[in-house]
């Protein structure tokens, strides 16, 4: 059968999408440096300096060296990503000199999963934005919008994603249903296990923990009443002779254990037994391979 050429109007309309993909990659690879400038560059991207962490590591033990090593740093201060000083509010993917509990997550999980500084920050864009273009969530100055649709600002919605693990809740021993749900979530949509059926040895380093809002606690059921919130803080678990501690950017202290202000460690058990405002947790695992 004879070749027939394609129509003008097809050709044309091909060679437009063409172009306008190879533009639109252009793009991306120039909010990408923009943002990478603006963060510091590679080597601020590349977190503390310390032992290079072994990649031939399951990420979930990566995770929790990049865990240890902030904590080791010790040169984080708290700011909550919201407040003036904040890397929500300046729109920056790397602070690392100011931490809340997002904020330590994402860069240990980031920086778990990168080679190199660049492959950190591009991590950053790709989990916290999952699905949008670089070019639609930097701006001309190199700062990310916190408010574009693709960033998520539920912990429930978080954990859903899978961008920060595999809910694995499920799996243990004492998971049950959450039975009063919350202005956003209704009751029964999610697992949860609470402080006093959790399992510590079913606890691996690297492991997310996601401290769910107690509903005995009146501030803790206003927040899931009034603002739909079924988290209320988030840490890293390392394990030290069989013990699961909490690696968190902590606020206020916790009187025998740290001053706060700052990323500290405490047992997980200890810390749930102390603040009130927490009862349980959700537990989300990176897979072994990265």
């Amino acid at each position: 059968m004879p070749h027939r050429p394609w129509p003008l109007p097809v050709v044309t309309v091909l060679a437009l999408v063409l172009i306008l993909t190879a533009c639109g990659q252009d793009e991306d690879r120039r909010a990408f440096e923009r943002a990478l400038e603006s963060n510091g560059g590679p080597a601020a991207a590349a977190g503390p300096a310390g032992a290079p962490v072994d990649h031939g590591l399951p990420l979930g033990a990566r995770v929790g060296a990049w865990a240890r090593r902030f904590l080791a740093d010790g040169r984080a201060s708290y700011c909550f990503g919201l407040d003036p000083a904040g890397y929500v509010a300046l729109g920056r993917l790397v602070l690392d000199e100011k931490q809340d509990c997002i904020s330590l997550l994402y860069r240990c999980t980031e920086l778990a999963r990168a080679r190199d500084g660049r492959d950190a920050l591009a991590w950053a864009l790709q989990t916290r934005f999952a699905g949008a273009r670089p070019a639609d969530v930097v701006d001309a100055d190199g700062r990310v919008d916190y408010d574009h649709p693709a960033h998520l600002d539920y912990s429930l919605d978080m954990i859903r994603s899978g961008h920060w693990g595999r809910d694995i809740t499920a799996d243990l021993a004492g998971a049950r249903s959450d039975t009063l749900g919350t202005a956003r979530y209704p009751a029964g949509s999610w697992l949860w296990v609470p402080e006093d059926a959790l399992v510590a040895h079913e606890l691996r380093e690297g492991d997310v923990v996601w401290l769910v809002l107690d509903p005995a606690d009146p501030q803790a059921r206003a927040l899931r009443d009034e603002h739909g919130l079924a988290i209320g803080h988030v840490g890293i678990v390392i394990v030290e002779e069989d013990v699961p501690w909490l690696v968190h950017a902590a606020s206020s202290a916790l009187p025998g254990w740290y001053e706060g202000g700052s990323v500290v460690k405490v047992p997980l058990a200890v810390y749930l037994a102390r603040v009130e405002r927490y009862g349980g947790v959700v537990v989300t695992r990176f897979a072994d391979a990265s």
